[in-house]
């Protein structure tokens, strides 16, 4: 009987310590799952690289600035290009008297009659180089009028059914400084053709944009200075500028009641597309003009986020190593889309520092 009683408490025994133990599990805090673990710090790496800011004005793309030009030759206009076209080196340019002004290339206006007589000097030796260039070899290299000059003269004369004389009037070709472009007509046949005939442009096609020297310095806009291009077309290309002008009137603001004011002296950039392919199929519209403003080459760099602002002040960033955070003081220095240079005696390219971006 005894013995039954003790196994009866030895049941009694188990079971209650059974039951402690289930209510120990059953009371004990649920470990945190996989998800409820803290999450790692983002990171990313101290890089050495080249930071650039720069700003962005809206250029229009053309053919440059238009220059009026003057007829030299006395008599009556009887003919005229269309607007837009490209008279070339030996072209007609318009005529006069039913007779053609021909495009002589050159940096001086004839302003005397070649001719037998004429003395040596620059207006012969362009004549005779501009002869040769259009394939009348028998005019001579110098500044002198010679046989080969009068030879070649009647040659182009007849080419272009003008009476063969071998003398060249001051009117007679149109020197200029280049192949141009017709932009405006100015006047009509049967008006006088010693007066303002046509605007010309270059040929090849330019970006002008206006610069408010209160918003922008344009210090950084320097004649054969570089700059980017984001063309119609949404495609960048490389620019060239190449003049800088000041337009006295100002930057045109409208103003309530319909009225305009000026901010002051406004000056214009005119940048060459150095890919002239780039615009081939477009004759105009709103181009970006993109100069640096700042560049610093080989420098360390971290993303904004990765800053921490000191108490004390000044900035540090934390670097991770080893699994363990460090506090690094650092200077800041370049700010550019969305990067920061930084320096430091203990920071260097390849750590992995804290960031929240």
């Amino acid at each position: 009987m005894r013995k039954r009683a003790l196994a009866g408490f030895g049941t009694v025994m188990v079971l209650v310590v059974g039951g402690a133990t289930a209510y120990v599990f059953a009371t004990r805090p649920t470990p945190p799952t996989a998800a409820a673990q803290p999450a790692p710090p983002v990171t990313t790496v101290v890089a050495k690289t080249t930071l650039s800011t720069s700003v962005t004005l809206d250029g229009t793309l053309g053919h440059g600035p238009a220059t009026v030009y003057t007829g030299r030759k006395s008599g009556t206009l009887t003919w005229l290009p269309a607007a837009g076209t490209v008279v070339h080196h030996g072209d007609r340019l318009y005529s006069v008297d039913a007779e053609p002004v021909v495009l002589f290339l050159g940096d001086l206006p004839l302003y005397r009659t070649i001719d037998p007589a004429a003395t040596p000097g620059p207006d012969v030796r362009e004549v005779n180089a501009n002869l040769r260039a259009l394939g009348y070899r028998t005019a001579p290299t110098g500044d002198a009028y010679r046989d080969g000059t009068a030879t070649a003269l009647k040659a182009w004369q007849r080419k272009n059914k003008l009476e063969e004389s071998g003398v060249l009037e001051m009117g007679d070709v149109a020197v200029l400084n280049g192949e141009v472009r017709i932009g405006s007509l100015k006047a009509q046949p049967g008006a006088p053709a010693a007066a303002e005939l046509l605007t010309l442009t270059g040929t090849a096609r330019q970006v002008t944009a206006p610069v408010d020297p209160t918003q922008v310095d344009v210090a950084l806009f320097k004649t054969g200075s570089k700059v980017g291009l984001t063309l119609p077309d949404g495609t960048n290309t490389p620019g060239t500028v190449t003049s800088v002008g000041t337009d006295p009137d100002g930057a045109a603001t409208p103003s309530p009641g319909g009225n305009t004011t000026r901010s002051g002296p406004e000056q214009t950039v005119t940048i060459s597309v150095d890919d002239q392919d780039k615009v081939s199929s477009l004759d105009s519209g709103s181009v970006g003009v993109s100069v640096t403003t700042a560049r610093h080459d080989d420098v360390l760099a971290v993303p904004v986020g990765a800053l921490l602002a000191l108490q004390e002040g000044g900035y540090a960033v934390q670097v991770v190593a080893d699994g363990r955070t460090t506090l690094v003081a650092v200077r800041t220095g370049l700010f550019a889309d969305g990067r920061v240079e930084v320096s430091g005696s203990d920071l260097a390219a390849g750590q992995r520092v804290v960031t929240v971006s």
